[in-house]
């Protein structure tokens, strides 16, 4: 894997985490639904102008866009805030981390995509660390929660599923088209909804647009142009390079990240433990994506090793 590579990949939980913050800002001003129809009609306005420089879709294509543009787009972000509605937050956190799991088996069945016993092996070091950082329900939140009531719980888990045959449906859309194409076109068949979605509070409330802060701007903008535009492309691309099941184990990287954000700029805290949880995530993301050495490489080393070195000259 190149050095330009690693840090694409990394790059991708680091806008992801930086998304969440500004997601936060956003909903000072806005409504969940008002927020995401307001970002990804900016992405689709810096989208749309070069959908013509890139290989257009023919028939074929088009249910797989608009099957990866309505589930990853609409239909996620739709149960995600509702979801946090009615959970808190470091539950809602806990439960998005099926994804790359989810992923992985399902980049194994459907797209045939190798695992190995090491992926598997890290991904579950790294659910770990992600449970010890996040301190699995602590009590303010525990009570937070009506008993007996699972709705939050559900959705959020059906969100997360979709999330992750939004990244199947993604890699089989970019078969044929590039990732640029393919983001275009699946923001344009997922924010029609969410704008028709938005569309009543936006008509009934119009002051929300002239009195929201200027941070809620900033965050809808972020959004839209690096939480969706960069970000999504940055991560087809990795899909094509590496694979779903890899690429999506970099998603663990998002909670630890979106907490060291959050100290600075929201003066919240971390104690030992979560440092700890964290380094934990790390060595699990390490595990299940680092590359052994191909074996050409080992046999020209091995080769070389076994060769006296007067004979090398």
């Amino acid at each position: 894997m190149t050095i330009r590579l690693q840090l694409l990949l990394l790059s991708v939980p680091l806008t992801a985490a930086g998304n969440l913050i500004a997601g936060r800002f956003a909903l000072e001003g806005f409504t969940p639904a008002e927020a995401n129809a307001l970002r990804y009609l900016l992405a689709l306005a810096v989208l749309v102008p070069f959908m013509g420089r890139w290989p257009r879709p023919v028939r074929s294509d088009l249910p797989w866009l608009a099957v990866t543009g309505v589930l990853g787009i609409c239909v996620y972000n739709v149960l995600f805030y509702e979801a946090l509605t009615l959970i808190p937050a470091s539950e809602a956190g806990l439960i998005e981390m099926i994804i790359p799991v989810a992923s992985l088996i399902l980049a194994w069945l459907v797209l045939r995509e190798r695992v190995s016993t090491r992926q598997f092996a890290g991904i579950a070091v790294g659910w770990f660390g992600i449970v010890w950082l996040m301190q699995i329900l602590p009590p303010d939140a525990a009570a937070a929660q009506s008993a007996g009531d699972w709705r939050g719980e559900v959705l959020m888990t059906i969100a997360v599923l979709i999330f992750a045959v939004y990244g199947i449906t993604s890699k089989l859309a970019m078969r044929r088209l590039p990732p640029t194409s393919v983001a275009a076109w699946g923001c344009l068949f997922g924010t029609v909804p969410l704008v028709l979605l938005a569309a009543p509070s936006l008509l009934a409330h119009p002051e929300h647009l002239a009195n929201a802060p200027l941070a809620s701007w900033l965050g809808v903008v972020y959004g839209g142009l690096i939480g969706f535009v960069y970000n999504i492309i940055a991560w087809y691309y990795c899909f094509t390079h590496i694979g779903v099941a890899r690429t999506n184990v970099y998603l663990y990287l998002v909670p630890v990240l979106g907490a060291a954000f959050a100290v600075p700029i929201f003066g919240e805290s971390l104690s030992v433990w979560q440092l700890l949880g964290a380094a934990v995530t790390l060595v699990g993301v390490v595990v299940a994506t680092a590359e052994r050495p191909s074996r050409t490489l080992l046999s020209r080393t091995r080769l070389r090793k076994a060769v006296p070195a007067q004979n090398r000259e």
